[in-house]
């Protein structure tokens, strides 16, 4: 078979993934990356450079929500590098009527604990409210089957950590569709959610990809969230070509001409992984409807402002804690770096912090003003920080509004077959995080060669 040429834009985990698995299928191909900035890996960000270990995007991969994840690290040889945050329970909090209080971890504490005594009351009629099938917001949805003290005190903090967004308008069935499929099938969350229980006592508690790794553990990488991007940069046959963003793509008789500033590229296909807005504009001339719709996808910014401290200066040990909405708080949440994992301390006496802060257009000493007197109201931290660090990330995470994934699933299959030699892998289909990335894209690469072999 003669050699196709390949062009990937965008050289983020998406991108970088597709190519992964192009190059895995088999066939001889040139692959080729676009990426509009100086590295690869985009939100996956580690930064050594302050003498601290700071993670500027995703830092933790859980084993059980991660499978894609998994098999990927297994394909890359990358199992000796993972690193497992301590056996110590890792205590969640939350900014609640001017204190943290932690989340239960036992059914004591959750009985006694002030934040979960609506969840109390929940539990003991959700199983016998009615069904309403189709999508709805993720607070129309908890409201109608618990109540508002679970819609503001759990869920609400939980979408604002995730997903960055409004609980009012977010879609229960694309952010949380184990709940609304619980529901649906069984009649009831609480139903579904014991049903899954008795489906797990009869299977290995292990990682399939793994040996002896629970599936509840927490995990990174000895350098970093940014070792695995790296990873597959340093084993792929592709070439990447930094600093050069998409201006304009050209369909000619069997081609794709993608132009940047300065260049142009030619292939015999293109997997565009670029944010939505980017993806939007880029084919508003060749998938005009598609474009239109993509278009009207809102997303969040977020800023992250890491502090490092060369003392013990946390008053409670754990994972971190959220600030629900109606606490009206600058601060989003705060990762307790240091205590996850440890592995990462470069002294023997030290703390990292991440205060997240929603993008609002502010200058990064007004940032990192708030982040100072944020942790300083909540956890009593006065001292200043021997190193600071700061990104702010606009349009970083698309919110997904009632009937996301229809829509998206439609629009989709529309483009493909207007425009054949194109694929999209895009982290607005059909799930933000890191693993469904990295699935989309094999899922994609497997459409493509089904595609090939079809017209074959």
């Amino acid at each position: 078979m003669q050699k196709k040429k390949i062009i990937i834009l965008g050289a983020g985990i998406s991108g970088l993934s597709t190519a992964w698995y192009l190059s895995r299928i088999g066939l001889p191909l040139e692959i080729t990356i676009l990426e509009k900035s100086s590295r690869a890996g985009g939100w996956m960000h580690t930064d050594h450079t302050t003498g601290f270990h700071f993670e500027k995007g995703p830092r933790t991969f859980k084993v059980e929500k991660a499978p894609s994840t998994m098999r990927l690290i297994s394909e890359l040889g990358l199992q000796d590098e993972l690193i497992w945050s301590e056996a110590k329970p890792h205590h969640r909090y939350l900014w609640h009527e001017g204190e943290l209080h932690r989340f239960p971890s036992n059914p004591i504490s959750f009985l006694l604990s002030p934040i979960t005594k609506g969840f109390i009351r929940a539990l003991l009629t959700e199983w016998k409210k009615p069904i309403k099938i189709g999508d709805e917001t993720v607070w129309e949805f908890v409201l109608r089957r618990f109540n508002y003290d679970v819609a503001r005190l759990f869920f609400d903090p939980m979408v604002v950590g995730i997903f960055g967004g409004d609980i009012c308008k977010i879609s229960i069935r694309a952010c949380f569709p184990n709940l609304k499929n619980w529901e649906e099938k069984y009649g009831s969350v609480t139903k579904g959610f014991f049903a899954k229980m008795k489906e797990k006592k009869g299977q290995p508690p292990y990682s399939k990809e793994i040996e002896k790794v629970p599936l509840s553990a927490i995990f990174s990488f000895r350098c970093g969230i940014e070792q695995l991007p790296q990873a597959i940069v340093n084993q792929i046959p592709a070439t990447i070509c930094y600093n050069r963003e998409a201006k304009q793509i050209l369909f000619e008789k069997d081609r794709v001409i993608v132009k940047t500033e300065n260049e142009q590229f030619s292939a015999d296909f293109l997997f565009c992984a670029l944010p939505v807005t980017e993806t939007g504009h880029l084919f508003e001339n060749h998938a005009p409807e598609f474009s239109k719709e993509v278009l009207k996808i809102h997303s969040e910014g977020i800023v992250v402002v890491n502090f490092g401290y060369d003392a013990q200066v946390l008053p409670v040990q754990g994972f971190g804690y959220l600030t629900p909405t109606y606490a009206h708080e600058d601060i989003l949440g705060v990762v307790f770096d240091s205590s996850v994992f440890s592995e990462h301390n470069r002294r023997p006496q030290e703390t990292r912090l991440t205060i997240k802060l929603q993008e609002a257009g502010r200058s990064e000493e007004k940032n990192i003003d708030m982040a100072l007197k944020g942790i300083r109201r909540h956890l009593g931290i006065s001292q200043m920080p021997k190193a600071i660090s700061f990104k702010s990330t606009p349009r970083a995470i698309p919110q997904y509004g009632i009937g996301h994934l229809e829509k998206m699933t439609e629009l989709k299959n529309q483009f493909c077959k207007k425009l054949s030699r194109c694929q999209l892998v895009g982290n607005y289909l059909e799930g933000v995080s890191v693993d469904l990335c990295i699935s989309r894209a094999k899922k994609a690469v497997d459409e493509w060669q089904s595609c090939l072999k079809s017209v074959s």
